[in-house]
């Protein structure tokens, strides 16, 4: 006896296949990346290395006058001689005054700190771009204008170009304005989870992205590859992606640590998401021919890439779904696929929210609110995916929108 299915069987089906497999599939990197997991401080041990490069430090600056002095505090306080670093700053047509202090930190240490500046913003691949020409470091280190850097970090991220494969090392980026807000909050999980994954991934031998702060690259590589796109909105998983296809390695280091600032605001959030989101359906769509030539860790850039759209369909899944279920009440199907999807969803809500609890200290009543939030919060993302892919369609403009920084007060020594 066959089977047959209404197209809307069919439909709620294979979405519920496809996403099925997709979480499937990252169950094993989630699960290495939780055991891989690790809350410690490097040793003395870490610190001491063999290969001690020049290293150029690039810094793309608009409107950044808030933040920069905080940069510079962390910057200057970095493990490593002077004598072998080089700080290039480019001011990138700012409006709020970060060409003056720019200049005066050039002023302030001369021969350390170089500034570039340009009238007319074209955006911060661009900007790498120009300071990669300028750059006579061996390593390029590139970190945005909020960012606080762990005092170890070059020593842990230059250990490992000790191996002469490594093009490219990533650290690990987190949020400090965590407690600002809701919002705040919620960006902050994600990026744990991020990084949770890149563990993974590390441990796993699969595809590592880079993130565009604090990363670490080998310069002859990037010349080799071909330099910065400067036409992507993500021009680092861009550049990534090549790195890999040329048989470069890329490591993720979680030792290696940074401290940014996470949007606080809603709209900063939407337009640097759909910057992200755009940037990342495009280097999937000039990455298909990866699939060429397989390999796992081809495979798993190219499902990485996909990631804003997988998170789309799952948030279209349930409500069609529940249409579906509740326009034919006579389907056992689309009844037992809603049912077991539900597992899953409920399974997830109770996990993120003993997560929570066991990552955020002091617990807090109200914490318990963090992890309901999370589905309303990939609701969100969800639809500005679906703008990106809108933008995407009717081949609207590309714009780099700089994310306004608050100047959160962190103290450097935690």
């Amino acid at each position: 006896m066959g089977f047959s299915f209404t197209p809307i069987e069919f439909f709620v089906m294979f979405l519920f296949t496809i996403i099925a497999l997709w979480s499937v599939y990252h169950f094993p990197i989630a699960f290495s990346g939780l055991l891989g997991f690790r809350r410690r401080r490097a040793s003395r041990d870490d610190y001491s290395i063999s290969y001690m490069p020049r290293v150029s430090v690039i810094i793309p600056v608009k409107n950044g006058a808030r933040v920069l002095d905080r940069l510079m505090d962390s910057l200057m306080s970095v493990d490593y001689p002077k004598e072998k670093m080089e700080v290039i700053i480019v001011e990138d047509g700012s409006v709020d005054g970060s060409y003056e202090i720019c200049k005066y930190y050039e002023r302030k240490f001369p021969g350390l700190v170089k500034v570039i500046h340009r009238e007319q913003s074209r955006g911060k691949p661009d900007a790498l771009s120009c300071a990669t020409r300028e750059a006579s470091g061996e390593i390029l280190a590139v970190f945005d204008v909020d960012s606080v850097i762990n005092p170890a970090a070059f020593r842990l991220a230059l250990k490992c170009f000790e191996d002469p494969r490594v093009a490219a090392v990533q650290g690990k980026t987190l949020s400090m304005n965590f407690r600002s807000n809701l919002l705040t909050w919620l960006v902050y999980l994600e990026e744990f989870w991020f990084s949770v994954m890149l563990i993974g991934r590390q441990k796993l031998g699969l595809f590592t992205p880079l993130t565009g702060n604090c990363m670490f690259i080998r310069k002859r590589y990037l010349e080799e590859v071909g330099g910065w796109d400067c036409d992507s909105l993500t021009e680092d998983i861009e550049l990534a992606v090549r790195l890999f296809k040329h048989g470069y390695v890329v490591v993720y280091e979680e030792e290696v640590e940074c401290l940014q600032e996470a949007p606080a605001r809603l709209k900063h959030l939407v337009h640097q998401r759909n910057r992200w989101y755009r940037g990342y359906i495009e280097t999937l769509i000039k990455g298909f021919h990866l699939l060429k030539k397989f390999s796992l860790k081809a495979f798993d850039a190219v499902v990485l890439l996909l990631s804003p759209i997988m998170a789309l369909l799952s948030q279209i899944f349930y409500p069609l779904a529940i249409i579906a279920a509740t326009l034919t009440s006579n389907s056992p199907l689309l009844h037992l696929i809603l049912q077991l999807s539900l597992i899953p969803l409920i399974i997830s809500l109770l996990a993120l929210t003993i997560g929570v609890l066991l990552l955020v200290k002091p617990r807090e009543t109200r914490l318990f609110l963090l992890a309901p939030a999370i589905y309303v919060y990939w609701g969100l993302l969800s639809a500005i995916v679906l703008k990106s892919c809108v933008d995407i369609l009717v081949g609207t403009p590309k714009q780099w929108i700089t994310t306004p920084k608050g100047g959160y007060v962190w103290p450097l020594g935690q």
